[in-house]
Order: structure tokens, then sequence, then C-alpha cells
């Protein structure tokens, strides 16, 4: 039996070495297949934290970029809404002028437009029960024989300055009319003024 027992041994022994074998080569693989495995998640998590790192420095140029153009938007809807109250409260002093100075401004503002012929003038209701004496001669004077100068008895409805009624066409010199028409040029006379 020994001779069997030896062989039974060689046997167990040979296939101990074996398993221990195959272990060490199965465990030469797995430690090789870890390190790639890691080497791959380490190359793949910095590949991750690059894209995240770029794409965060991107959301954050673009929220950057939307508050820039956001503070542009409100600086410049406060700059329209201190020209239109700058252009509200002209309009209002000019209203407020007194009798004479009113009146000058309105002589001024026919001379400016008057190009001849008959022209009849419409002014506000207001307007009409407080003006001078001397007004229509004034226009006369202003418009020298080139055409007949009246004020209408009918009033409108406007704030201040007139409607020049010649006939088959009429010239609104409203001065509500006058800033809505020179609106772009007067907003960028003031722009230039207030915020140059």
């Amino acid at each position: 039996m020994s001779g069997l027992q030896e062989i039974l041994n060689y046997i167990s022994d040979e296939s101990q070495r074996q398993v221990e074998g195959i272990m060490t080569e199965a465990d030469a693989r797995i430690e090789a297949v870890s390190e790639e495995m890691l080497r791959r998640s380490d190359e793949q998590c910095g590949r991750i934290l690059e894209k995240a790192a770029l794409e965060s420095r991107l959301i954050l140029e673009r929220g950057q970029a939307s508050a820039e153009l956001r503070k542009k938007q409100m600086l410049l809807s406060a700059r329209q809404e201190i020209i239109s109250g700058l252009l509200d409260e002209c309009l209002r002093e000019l209203l407020a002028l007194p009798d004479e100075e009113y009146f000058r401004l309105l002589e001024r503002l026919f001379e400016r437009h008057y190009q001849g012929g008959d022209a009849e003038l419409r002014l506000s209701e207001k307007d009409r029960k407080r003006m001078p004496e001397g007004f229509v001669r004034a226009l006369c004077r202003i418009a020298d024989n080139r055409g007949r100068i009246s004020v209408s008895d009918h009033t409108e409805d406007i704030g201040g300055g007139f409607i020049m009624d010649f006939g088959d066409t009429e010239e609104d010199l409203s001065f509500h009319s006058l800033i809505e028409e020179n609106d772009p040029y007067l907003r960028d006379i003031l722009n230039r003024i207030l915020f140059s």
C-alpha cells in the first residue's frame, strides 16, 4: 500500500501544486485586471472632472453674460424712464409759463413753421381764454402780408401749442405732438447730456 499511498500522495501534491499555480496565476490576473480597471476608472474620472469643470465654467460664463445683459437692460430702462420724466417735466413747465412768455413762445413757434398763405390757428380752450389781446396782431406782423392769419373760436383738445389750419392742410404744432415727433432726437440729446 505504501506504493499506492505514494502515488496518491504524489497526485495530491501535484494537484495541490497545480491548484496553487492556478491560484497564483488567477491572483496575478486579478491584480492585473484590477490595476487596469483602476487605471481606466482614473482616466474616466479625470475626463468626467475635466468635462464637469468645462461645463461649470461655461455655465458660469453664460450666467455672467446673462447678468451683464440684464444689468445693461435695467440701466437702459432706468435711463429711458429718467428721460421720459424729463420730457414730461419739460411739457409741464411749458404749460405753466406765465401768459406773456407762453404766448411769445407760440409766436416763435408760428414764425418757425409759417410759410405763407391764409392760416387759422386752433388753440386749447385754456389758451383761447387766456390769449392776450395783441396776439393775433403779432402773428400778422410775422406773416408780413403773406396771408390772412386768425385764431379760431373753435378749440382743440391739446395741452398746449396750436393746430395751424391752411384750409386744405393743417399742421399739428401742439407741444405733445412736437415732442412726440422729435422724440428720438430729444432722447439722444438728453442721453448725451445726462449720461456721457
